[in-house]
């Protein structure tokens, strides 16, 4: 199925906040699958996979709402970006494919967290020195 390159400063990103580790396919004895209890890695790199939820803003037959998805990266740290706050990626790209049901599923992946230009932690991190006011 076609996969598409995705601008990420062209479509603005929500961090839930939300991020999970990847685990890897398992052939149960009744030949079934089911997710391991082992975190997969990326082939190339060999660090390990976690999603990222993110909200963003779609148009479907000219209507806007939002959408959820789980961007799937790879990272040694899991990722900590900040509840509802903004979030980038380096080398965002989604991938289209047609499920069991018959209908469309977009599977979205990066290489990693984009990076503020003026910190080196991932974005929507916070400064832990930084106090809530009162």
């Amino acid at each position: 199925m076609p996969s598409y390159a995705i601008d990420s400063k062209r479509q603005p990103m929500t961090a839930t906040g939300i991020v999970e580790p990847v685990f890897e396919w398992e052939e149960t004895p009744d030949g079934r699958r089911r997710p391991s209890e082992t975190q997969a890695r990326n082939e190339a790199t060999g660090m390990p996979l976690w999603q990222v939820e993110v909200l963003y803003t779609q148009v479907v037959f000219g209507r806007r709402s939002t959408a959820t998805a789980m961007v799937t990266v790879d990272a040694e740290e899991e990722p900590k970006p900040r509840d509802l706050s903004p979030i980038g990626f380096v080398a965002l790209r989604a991938e289209v494919r047609v499920n069991k049901a018959g209908g469309i599923t977009e599977y979205w992946n990066a290489e990693s967290v984009l990076l503020p230009s003026s910190s080196s932690k991932p974005a929507g991190a916070g400064n832990p020195n930084d106090k809530a006011a009162a």
